[in-house]
Protein backbone atom coordinates (compact mmCIF):
# COMPACT_ATOMS: atom_id res chain seq x y z
CA UNK A 1 0.00 0.00 0.00
CA UNK A 2 1.25 3.63 -0.57
CA UNK A 3 0.10 6.93 -0.01
CA UNK A 4 0.42 10.56 -1.13
CA UNK A 5 -1.22 14.22 0.69
CA UNK A 6 -1.85 16.85 -1.51
CA UNK A 7 -2.43 19.69 0.98
CA UNK A 8 -1.07 22.77 -0.14
CA UNK A 9 -3.01 25.23 -2.74
CA UNK A 10 -0.79 27.98 -3.03
CA UNK A 11 -0.42 28.53 -6.50
CA UNK A 12 -4.61 28.59 -7.19
CA UNK A 13 -5.54 28.26 -11.17
CA UNK A 14 -2.58 28.07 -13.63
CA UNK A 15 -3.35 26.91 -17.00
CA UNK A 16 0.59 27.37 -18.11
CA UNK A 17 1.39 23.70 -18.19
CA UNK A 18 -1.45 21.13 -19.54
CA UNK A 19 -3.39 19.38 -16.88
CA UNK A 20 -1.85 15.88 -17.31
CA UNK A 21 1.87 17.57 -16.22
CA UNK A 22 1.00 20.31 -13.76
CA UNK A 23 2.03 19.99 -10.42
CA UNK A 24 0.06 18.93 -7.34
CA UNK A 25 -0.21 22.77 -6.17
CA UNK A 26 -1.72 24.07 -9.17
CA UNK A 27 -5.54 23.94 -9.77
CA UNK A 28 -7.36 23.42 -13.31
CA UNK A 29 -10.10 25.04 -11.36
CA UNK A 30 -10.96 27.01 -8.65
CA UNK A 31 -14.19 28.64 -9.17
CA UNK A 32 -16.27 30.82 -6.41
CA UNK A 33 -13.43 29.83 -3.57
CA UNK A 34 -9.88 31.15 -3.07
CA UNK A 35 -6.82 30.36 -1.05
CA UNK A 36 -6.40 31.22 2.53
CA UNK A 37 -2.99 32.15 3.96
CA UNK A 38 -3.28 28.47 5.62
CA UNK A 39 -2.80 27.31 1.92
CA UNK A 40 -6.47 26.46 2.01
CA UNK A 41 -8.92 26.31 -0.67
CA UNK A 42 -12.39 27.91 1.17
CA UNK A 43 -15.92 29.12 -0.34
CA UNK A 44 -16.29 32.64 -1.50
CA UNK A 45 -18.66 35.17 0.73
CA UNK A 46 -22.11 35.23 -0.18
CA UNK A 47 -23.66 38.50 -1.67
CA UNK A 48 -26.37 40.13 1.23
CA UNK A 49 -28.31 42.73 -0.80
CA UNK A 50 -28.47 45.39 1.40
CA UNK A 51 -30.60 48.08 -0.70
CA UNK A 52 -32.30 48.90 -3.85
CA UNK A 53 -31.77 52.50 -4.73
CA UNK A 54 -34.20 55.00 -5.50
CA UNK A 55 -33.85 54.64 -9.49
CA UNK A 56 -32.03 57.39 -11.49
CA UNK A 57 -28.16 57.44 -10.00
CA UNK A 58 -25.07 56.09 -10.60
CA UNK A 59 -21.85 55.12 -8.93
CA UNK A 60 -21.55 54.07 -5.63
CA UNK A 61 -18.04 55.33 -3.57
CA UNK A 62 -17.13 55.46 0.52
CA UNK A 63 -16.03 58.62 2.02
CA UNK A 64 -17.53 60.38 5.28
CA UNK A 65 -19.39 57.00 6.76
CA UNK A 66 -21.69 56.91 3.81
CA UNK A 67 -21.91 55.22 0.51
CA UNK A 68 -22.09 58.31 -2.38
CA UNK A 69 -24.28 57.73 -5.16
CA UNK A 70 -24.48 60.42 -8.31
CA UNK A 71 -27.50 61.70 -10.32
CA UNK A 72 -28.13 64.18 -12.99
CA UNK A 73 -31.28 66.20 -14.84
CA UNK A 74 -34.54 67.39 -13.70
CA UNK A 75 -35.99 66.63 -10.07
CA UNK A 76 -34.43 65.42 -6.71
CA UNK A 77 -33.54 62.52 -5.58
CA UNK A 78 -33.23 61.04 -2.01
CA UNK A 79 -31.80 57.82 -0.90
CA UNK A 80 -34.71 56.42 2.21
CA UNK A 81 -31.55 53.92 3.34
CA UNK A 82 -29.56 56.59 5.39
CA UNK A 83 -26.46 54.78 4.48
CA UNK A 84 -26.53 56.14 1.38
CA UNK A 85 -26.24 59.85 -0.02
CA UNK A 86 -27.18 61.14 -3.63
CA UNK A 87 -25.64 64.24 -4.89
CA UNK A 88 -26.50 66.31 -7.96
CA UNK A 89 -23.98 67.05 -10.75
CA UNK A 90 -25.37 70.24 -12.49
CA UNK A 91 -23.50 70.87 -15.93
CA UNK A 92 -22.83 74.37 -16.77
CA UNK A 93 -23.48 76.34 -20.34
CA UNK A 94 -21.71 78.71 -21.16
CA UNK A 95 -24.04 82.43 -21.83
CA UNK A 96 -22.60 85.60 -23.32
CA UNK A 97 -24.05 88.62 -22.86
CA UNK A 98 -23.79 90.58 -25.92
CA UNK A 99 -23.64 94.28 -24.18
CA UNK A 100 -21.07 94.37 -21.85
CA UNK A 101 -19.30 90.62 -23.85
CA UNK A 102 -19.38 89.33 -20.05
CA UNK A 103 -19.24 85.57 -19.97
CA UNK A 104 -21.23 83.90 -17.16
CA UNK A 105 -23.04 80.25 -16.94
CA UNK A 106 -26.25 79.00 -16.68
CA UNK A 107 -27.05 75.77 -15.18
CA UNK A 108 -28.11 72.82 -17.67
CA UNK A 109 -29.26 69.56 -16.19
CA UNK A 110 -28.21 66.25 -17.96
CA UNK A 111 -28.38 63.39 -17.03
CA UNK A 112 -25.77 61.08 -15.72
CA UNK A 113 -25.20 57.98 -16.99
CA UNK A 114 -22.12 56.23 -15.54
CA UNK A 115 -19.36 57.80 -13.07
CA UNK A 116 -15.55 56.96 -13.97
CA UNK A 117 -13.45 58.37 -11.50
CA UNK A 118 -14.49 59.51 -7.64
CA UNK A 119 -11.96 60.73 -4.88
CA UNK A 120 -12.19 63.23 -1.57
CA UNK A 121 -9.78 66.28 -2.26
CA UNK A 122 -9.74 69.20 -0.15
CA UNK A 123 -13.00 67.62 2.14
CA UNK A 124 -15.67 67.87 -1.15
CA UNK A 125 -16.16 65.50 -3.77
CA UNK A 126 -14.54 65.13 -7.61
CA UNK A 127 -15.92 63.61 -9.80
CA UNK A 128 -15.67 62.15 -13.28
CA UNK A 129 -19.14 61.75 -14.66
CA UNK A 130 -20.74 60.85 -18.08
CA UNK A 131 -23.63 62.50 -19.57
CA UNK A 132 -24.95 60.55 -22.60
CA UNK A 133 -22.24 60.89 -24.68
CA UNK A 134 -20.38 63.90 -23.00
CA UNK A 135 -17.99 63.78 -20.15
CA UNK A 136 -17.57 66.20 -17.46
CA UNK A 137 -15.52 66.94 -14.38
CA UNK A 138 -17.25 68.13 -11.34
CA UNK A 139 -16.68 69.37 -7.73
CA UNK A 140 -18.86 68.92 -5.25
CA UNK A 141 -18.57 72.24 -3.16
CA UNK A 142 -21.67 73.81 -2.65
CA UNK A 143 -22.25 75.62 -5.49
CA UNK A 144 -25.56 75.14 -7.64
CA UNK A 145 -23.16 74.50 -10.50
CA UNK A 146 -20.87 71.63 -10.07
CA UNK A 147 -19.31 71.01 -13.32
CA UNK A 148 -15.56 72.31 -13.65
CA UNK A 149 -15.81 75.58 -15.99
CA UNK A 150 -11.60 76.21 -16.92
CA UNK A 151 -11.15 75.59 -20.53
CA UNK A 152 -8.11 73.55 -19.45
CA UNK A 153 -9.72 70.99 -17.46
CA UNK A 154 -9.50 67.88 -19.61
CA UNK A 155 -12.89 66.05 -18.60
CA UNK A 156 -11.68 62.92 -19.85
CA UNK A 157 -12.17 59.23 -17.71
CA UNK A 158 -8.52 58.88 -16.70
CA UNK A 159 -8.23 60.52 -13.55
CA UNK A 160 -6.23 60.53 -9.98
CA UNK A 161 -5.19 62.84 -7.36
CA UNK A 162 -1.66 62.90 -6.28
CA UNK A 163 0.72 65.57 -4.93
CA UNK A 164 -2.29 68.07 -3.57
CA UNK A 165 -3.29 68.08 -7.53
CA UNK A 166 -5.53 66.46 -9.88
CA UNK A 167 -4.17 64.85 -13.06
CA UNK A 168 -6.32 63.72 -16.06
CA UNK A 169 -5.38 62.43 -19.70
CA UNK A 170 -6.14 65.47 -22.33
CA UNK A 171 -8.86 64.93 -24.57
CA UNK A 172 -6.40 63.69 -27.78
CA UNK A 173 -4.02 61.38 -24.98
CA UNK A 174 -1.12 63.15 -26.26
CA UNK A 175 -0.52 64.73 -22.59
CA UNK A 176 -1.40 64.23 -19.03
CA UNK A 177 -2.60 67.90 -17.37
CA UNK A 178 -2.83 68.77 -13.66
CA UNK A 179 -4.80 70.95 -11.76
CA UNK A 180 -3.16 74.09 -9.49
CA UNK A 181 -1.86 72.80 -6.26
CA UNK A 182 -4.56 72.30 -3.50
CA UNK A 183 -7.59 73.57 -6.00
CA UNK A 184 -9.22 71.73 -8.45
CA UNK A 185 -11.01 73.90 -10.58
CA UNK A 186 -8.52 76.07 -11.72
CA UNK A 187 -6.59 74.11 -14.67
CA UNK A 188 -4.70 77.44 -16.49
CA UNK A 189 -3.27 78.76 -13.07
CA UNK A 190 0.82 80.06 -14.54
CA UNK A 191 3.50 78.40 -13.32
CA UNK A 192 1.62 75.75 -11.01
CA UNK A 193 -1.28 74.53 -13.73
CA UNK A 194 0.25 72.67 -16.85
CA UNK A 195 0.69 68.64 -18.56
CA UNK A 196 3.60 66.60 -19.11
CA UNK A 197 4.24 65.83 -22.52
CA UNK A 198 3.71 62.26 -22.28
CA UNK A 199 3.03 61.76 -26.00
CA UNK A 200 6.69 62.77 -27.00
CA UNK A 201 8.69 60.21 -24.97
CA UNK A 202 6.12 57.43 -25.85
CA UNK A 203 8.10 54.79 -27.87
CA UNK A 204 4.82 52.99 -29.07
CA UNK A 205 1.06 53.65 -28.93
CA UNK A 206 0.95 57.97 -27.97
CA UNK A 207 -2.32 58.38 -26.44
CA UNK A 208 -2.26 57.63 -22.64
CA UNK A 209 -5.20 55.32 -21.42
CA UNK A 210 -4.59 54.99 -17.65
CA UNK A 211 -2.99 56.70 -14.61
CA UNK A 212 -2.19 54.68 -11.30
CA UNK A 213 0.05 55.38 -8.96
CA UNK A 214 3.08 53.36 -7.92
CA UNK A 215 5.97 54.48 -4.84
CA UNK A 216 4.34 57.85 -5.00
CA UNK A 217 5.39 57.93 -8.41
CA UNK A 218 2.57 58.66 -11.42
CA UNK A 219 2.21 55.81 -13.60
CA UNK A 220 0.61 56.74 -17.68
CA UNK A 221 -0.50 54.15 -19.28
CA UNK A 222 -0.69 53.89 -22.81
CA UNK A 223 -1.88 50.47 -24.71
CA UNK A 224 1.38 48.87 -25.29
CA UNK A 225 3.87 50.74 -22.81
CA UNK A 226 3.95 53.30 -19.34
CA UNK A 227 5.88 55.85 -18.39
CA UNK A 228 6.54 56.82 -14.58
CA UNK A 229 6.72 60.29 -13.42
CA UNK A 230 7.95 61.72 -9.92
CA UNK A 231 5.57 64.49 -8.94
CA UNK A 232 5.89 67.14 -6.96
CA UNK A 233 3.43 70.54 -5.80
CA UNK A 234 6.04 72.15 -7.57
CA UNK A 235 5.28 71.94 -11.52
CA UNK A 236 9.12 72.11 -12.16
CA UNK A 237 10.08 69.16 -9.73
CA UNK A 238 8.70 67.20 -11.91
CA UNK A 239 10.77 64.78 -14.60
CA UNK A 240 10.29 61.18 -16.43
CA UNK A 241 11.79 58.72 -14.37
CA UNK A 242 11.31 55.24 -15.96
CA UNK A 243 9.88 54.19 -19.27
CA UNK A 244 8.85 50.85 -18.74
CA UNK A 245 7.94 49.30 -22.70
CA UNK A 246 5.53 46.44 -24.05
CA UNK A 247 3.08 46.79 -21.06
CA UNK A 248 0.21 49.28 -20.87
CA UNK A 249 -3.71 49.06 -20.13
CA UNK A 250 -6.79 50.15 -22.22
CA UNK A 251 -8.78 50.00 -18.81
CA UNK A 252 -8.22 53.09 -16.34
CA UNK A 253 -10.86 51.32 -13.97
CA UNK A 254 -8.73 48.31 -13.10
CA UNK A 255 -5.66 49.54 -11.25
CA UNK A 256 -5.12 49.20 -8.33
CA UNK A 257 -2.30 49.42 -5.70
CA UNK A 258 -1.66 46.57 -3.85
CA UNK A 259 1.57 46.10 -1.64
CA UNK A 260 3.62 48.14 -2.88
CA UNK A 261 2.52 47.20 -6.58
CA UNK A 262 0.80 48.38 -9.02
CA UNK A 263 -1.81 46.03 -10.44
CA UNK A 264 -3.94 46.41 -13.90
CA UNK A 265 -5.83 44.38 -16.81
CA UNK A 266 -3.72 44.64 -19.97
CA UNK A 267 -5.55 43.74 -23.41
CA UNK A 268 -3.36 40.48 -23.30
CA UNK A 269 -4.31 39.57 -19.38
CA UNK A 270 -3.42 41.25 -15.74
CA UNK A 271 0.01 42.55 -15.04
CA UNK A 272 1.86 44.66 -12.90
CA UNK A 273 4.49 47.12 -12.61
CA UNK A 274 7.12 46.45 -10.21
CA UNK A 275 10.55 47.20 -8.57
CA UNK A 276 12.95 44.74 -9.37
CA UNK A 277 14.64 43.28 -6.25
CA UNK A 278 18.95 43.59 -6.47
CA UNK A 279 18.88 46.25 -9.20
CA UNK A 280 16.26 48.63 -8.50
CA UNK A 281 14.92 48.87 -11.98
CA UNK A 282 11.36 48.73 -12.61
CA UNK A 283 9.92 46.11 -15.01
CA UNK A 284 6.63 44.60 -15.67
CA UNK A 285 5.49 41.65 -14.36
CA UNK A 286 2.90 39.09 -15.89
CA UNK A 287 1.60 38.10 -12.99
CA UNK A 288 -1.71 37.11 -14.64
CA UNK A 289 -0.07 34.41 -17.10
CA UNK A 290 -1.78 31.51 -15.04
CA UNK A 291 -5.15 32.67 -16.26
CA UNK A 292 -4.26 34.15 -19.47
CA UNK A 293 -6.28 31.61 -21.51
CA UNK A 294 -9.46 32.58 -19.25
CA UNK A 295 -9.04 36.73 -19.19
CA UNK A 296 -8.36 37.11 -22.68
CA UNK A 297 -12.05 35.86 -24.26
CA UNK A 298 -13.81 37.53 -21.37
CA UNK A 299 -12.59 40.62 -22.37
CA UNK A 300 -12.47 40.36 -26.25
CA UNK A 301 -14.74 42.93 -27.66
CA UNK A 302 -16.24 44.33 -24.76
CA UNK A 303 -17.37 47.51 -24.40
CA UNK A 304 -18.20 47.75 -20.94
CA UNK A 305 -15.35 48.73 -18.70
CA UNK A 306 -13.90 46.13 -16.25
CA UNK A 307 -13.54 47.39 -12.51
CA UNK A 308 -11.27 46.76 -10.23
CA UNK A 309 -10.54 46.97 -5.87
CA UNK A 310 -7.88 46.08 -3.92
CA UNK A 311 -9.88 44.79 -0.70
CA UNK A 312 -7.64 45.83 2.03
CA UNK A 313 -9.86 43.27 4.65
CA UNK A 314 -8.75 40.57 2.55
CA UNK A 315 -5.87 41.09 1.05
CA UNK A 316 -7.61 40.44 -2.68
CA UNK A 317 -6.65 42.29 -5.90
CA UNK A 318 -10.34 42.13 -7.40
CA UNK A 319 -11.35 42.69 -11.29
CA UNK A 320 -15.05 42.25 -12.44
CA UNK A 321 -15.69 41.59 -16.05
CA UNK A 322 -19.71 41.07 -16.30
CA UNK A 323 -20.42 38.82 -14.03
CA UNK A 324 -17.18 36.93 -13.71
CA UNK A 325 -14.97 38.44 -11.07
CA UNK A 326 -10.56 37.37 -11.21
CA UNK A 327 -9.61 37.04 -7.55
CA UNK A 328 -5.85 37.32 -6.85
CA UNK A 329 -4.83 36.60 -3.29
CA UNK A 330 -2.02 38.16 -1.72
CA UNK A 331 0.17 37.54 0.78
CA UNK A 332 3.96 38.07 1.04
CA UNK A 333 4.02 36.13 4.94
CA UNK A 334 2.33 33.27 3.68
CA UNK A 335 4.43 33.39 -0.13
CA UNK A 336 0.51 33.27 -1.30
CA UNK A 337 0.31 34.29 -5.01
CA UNK A 338 -2.63 32.67 -6.11
CA UNK A 339 -5.72 33.20 -8.42
CA UNK A 340 -9.20 32.18 -8.85
CA UNK A 341 -12.02 32.77 -10.16
CA UNK A 342 -15.78 34.05 -8.33
CA UNK A 343 -18.94 33.33 -10.69
CA UNK A 344 -21.94 36.33 -9.22
CA UNK A 345 -25.63 36.21 -10.29
CA UNK A 346 -24.86 39.98 -10.81
CA UNK A 347 -22.41 42.41 -13.22
CA UNK A 348 -20.37 44.53 -11.11
CA UNK A 349 -21.38 48.92 -12.11
CA UNK A 350 -19.17 49.72 -9.17
CA UNK A 351 -16.96 48.20 -5.98
CA UNK A 352 -16.62 50.63 -2.82
CA UNK A 353 -15.03 49.41 0.80
CA UNK A 354 -16.11 51.02 3.70
CA UNK A 355 -15.22 50.48 7.05
CA UNK A 356 -13.83 47.00 6.68
CA UNK A 357 -17.05 45.82 4.14
CA UNK A 358 -16.80 45.15 0.94
CA UNK A 359 -19.75 46.36 -1.02
CA UNK A 360 -20.90 46.33 -5.40
CA UNK A 361 -23.52 48.10 -7.26
CA UNK A 362 -24.96 46.24 -9.51
CA UNK A 363 -27.96 48.59 -11.48
CA UNK A 364 -30.05 49.92 -8.83
CA UNK A 365 -29.06 47.07 -6.44
CA UNK A 366 -26.49 47.32 -3.58
CA UNK A 367 -24.66 43.83 -2.07
CA UNK A 368 -22.47 43.43 0.56
CA UNK A 369 -19.66 40.58 0.27
CA UNK A 370 -20.91 38.90 3.25
CA UNK A 371 -18.24 36.82 5.15
CA UNK A 372 -20.80 35.04 7.61
CA UNK A 373 -23.15 33.70 4.65
CA UNK A 374 -22.85 31.60 2.21
CA UNK A 375 -25.12 31.95 -0.62
CA UNK A 376 -26.40 35.09 -3.00
CA UNK A 377 -28.74 36.15 -1.25
CA UNK A 378 -30.55 33.41 -0.44
CA UNK A 379 -29.49 31.28 -3.38
CA UNK A 380 -27.07 28.37 -3.40
CA UNK A 381 -24.17 28.86 -5.94
CA UNK A 382 -21.49 26.11 -7.07
CA UNK A 383 -18.09 25.90 -5.57
CA UNK A 384 -15.99 23.92 -8.45
CA UNK A 385 -12.30 22.77 -6.99
CA UNK A 386 -10.49 20.51 -9.58
CA UNK A 387 -6.71 19.27 -9.26
CA UNK A 388 -4.86 18.61 -12.38
CA UNK A 389 -3.76 14.67 -13.32
CA UNK A 390 -1.32 13.53 -10.50
CA UNK A 391 0.76 10.49 -11.53
CA UNK A 392 2.58 10.65 -7.99
CA UNK A 393 5.69 10.58 -9.21
CA UNK A 394 5.74 7.32 -11.20
CA UNK A 395 4.68 8.17 -14.32
CA UNK A 396 3.42 5.37 -17.14
CA UNK A 397 2.67 3.14 -13.79
CA UNK A 398 -0.72 1.46 -13.41
CA UNK A 399 -1.91 2.52 -9.69
CA UNK A 400 -5.21 0.94 -8.16
CA UNK A 401 -6.56 3.68 -6.11
CA UNK A 402 -8.93 2.05 -3.28
CA UNK A 403 -9.28 5.03 -1.00
CA UNK A 404 -9.16 8.60 -0.20
CA UNK A 405 -9.53 10.73 3.10
CA UNK A 406 -10.11 14.26 3.52
CA UNK A 407 -9.25 17.38 6.34
CA UNK A 408 -11.77 19.86 5.21
CA UNK A 409 -14.79 21.79 6.49
CA UNK A 410 -18.47 21.36 5.63
CA UNK A 411 -19.71 18.81 2.79
CA UNK A 412 -18.86 18.23 -0.87
CA UNK A 413 -19.10 15.64 -3.76
CA UNK A 414 -15.72 14.27 -4.96
CA UNK A 415 -15.06 12.39 -8.20
CA UNK A 416 -12.07 11.52 -9.88
CA UNK A 417 -10.72 11.55 -13.21
CA UNK A 418 -8.65 8.24 -14.10
CA UNK A 419 -7.32 9.32 -17.94
CA UNK A 420 -6.22 12.90 -18.72
CA UNK A 421 -6.77 11.95 -22.47
CA UNK A 422 -10.40 12.31 -21.92
CA UNK A 423 -11.48 15.10 -19.94
CA UNK A 424 -15.05 13.24 -18.86
CA UNK A 425 -13.35 9.97 -17.42
CA UNK A 426 -14.56 10.26 -14.21
CA UNK A 427 -16.46 8.45 -11.46
CA UNK A 428 -19.78 8.87 -10.35
CA UNK A 429 -19.57 11.77 -7.62
CA UNK A 430 -19.66 10.63 -3.97
CA UNK A 431 -20.91 12.83 -0.73
CA UNK A 432 -18.25 13.22 1.69
CA UNK A 433 -19.35 14.89 5.17
CA UNK A 434 -16.87 16.74 7.38
CA UNK A 435 -13.56 15.51 8.17
CA UNK A 436 -12.71 11.65 7.65
CA UNK A 437 -9.60 10.94 8.86
CA UNK A 438 -9.20 8.34 11.49
CA UNK A 439 -12.74 7.55 10.59
CA UNK A 440 -12.55 4.93 8.14
CA UNK A 441 -11.01 5.89 4.42
CA UNK A 442 -13.55 6.86 2.14
CA UNK A 443 -13.68 3.72 -0.56
CA UNK A 444 -13.26 5.51 -3.82
CA UNK A 445 -11.82 2.51 -6.66
CA UNK A 446 -10.67 3.37 -9.88
CA UNK A 447 -7.56 2.12 -11.90
CA UNK A 448 -4.98 4.41 -14.11
CA UNK A 449 -1.54 5.64 -14.77
CA UNK A 450 -2.76 9.58 -13.45
CA UNK A 451 -5.71 10.88 -11.31
CA UNK A 452 -7.51 13.86 -10.93
CA UNK A 453 -9.80 15.18 -8.10
CA UNK A 454 -12.85 17.51 -8.76
CA UNK A 455 -14.66 18.58 -5.38
CA UNK A 456 -18.06 20.00 -5.99
CA UNK A 457 -19.66 21.98 -3.09
CA UNK A 458 -23.47 23.30 -3.49
CA UNK A 459 -24.98 23.97 0.40
CA UNK A 460 -26.01 27.08 2.36
CA UNK A 461 -23.13 26.36 4.58
CA UNK A 462 -19.30 26.92 4.97
CA UNK A 463 -16.94 24.63 2.86
CA UNK A 464 -13.10 24.89 3.08
CA UNK A 465 -10.73 22.34 1.73
CA UNK A 466 -7.88 21.26 3.99
CA UNK A 467 -5.73 18.25 2.62
CA UNK A 468 -6.70 15.23 0.31
CA UNK A 469 -4.96 11.64 1.08
CA UNK A 470 -5.05 8.91 -1.55
CA UNK A 471 -4.38 5.40 -0.71
CA UNK A 472 -3.13 3.18 -3.85
CA UNK A 473 -1.42 -0.01 -5.02
CA UNK A 474 1.52 0.29 -7.97
CA UNK A 475 -0.11 -2.47 -10.36
CA UNK A 476 3.34 -2.22 -12.55
CA UNK A 477 4.47 -0.61 -16.25
CA UNK A 478 1.61 -0.72 -18.92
Amino acid sequence: MATITFNKFDLGIDHRKGAAVSDANRLVEMKNAHVTTGLATEKRPGLKKVATLEAGTKGLFPAFGKLHTFYGGDGTITHADELFEAHKLVCAEEVTDDENSETSYAAVHKAVTSIHYVDVFNGYLYVAAEHGEEGFHHYLSGEEITQITDSQCPHTAAVLKAASKMFAVSPDGQTVRFSKTGDPTDWSAEEDAGFLPTGLNSRGAREAKALGIYQSNLVVLSRDGAQVWAIDPDPTAMSMTELVENVGSSFPQSLATVSGDLYFLSDYGFRSITTMQLVSKLSDVDIGSPIDDLVRPAIRNRTDMPKATYFYGTGKYMCAIDKQVFVYSVSRTAKIAAWSRYELPVGVDAWAELEGELYLRSGNDVYLLDEDGYTDDGQEYEVLIQIPWMNFKSPGVLKHMYGIDLAMEGECYVSVGMDARHSGSFTDEVRIVGNTYGGGLIPLECCGTEFSFRFRNVTDQPFRLDALTVYYNALGVL
